[in-house]
């Protein structure tokens, strides 16, 4: 699974993936100090740690932002969006 981040043309961000995630994402996790983003689906279900450290213009943005689009883009199957929660954790 290849998970990327981007920034829309109105300013908010989206992720994006080449597979389909392994449930519905209920919010993202941003851990400011390690600038980390963790995927969350829900109680039952374990995350996933993007493998990748934010820049700091990508931080900047990241850090401005109260939700995120995801879009999963699998292969055979129509593009789906919806939005998410992006909960801002440490300094």
């Amino acid at each position: 699974m290849n998970v990327e981040l981007g920034k829309l043309p109105d300013g908010g961000l989206v992720v994006m993936c080449d597979s389909h995630f392994p449930h519905e994402i209920r919010r993202i996790e941003y851990y400011r100090d390690q600038r980390l983003m963790m995927l969350v689906y829900d109680a039952d279900h374990e995350g996933d740690l993007m493998h990748y450290e934010l820049s700091d213009v990508c931080a900047n943005t990241v850090e401005n932002s109260p939700n995120v689009m995801i879009v999963d883009h699998s292969p055979g199957r129509k593009l789906y969006g919806y939005d998410v929660p992006l909960v801002q954790i440490g300094l």
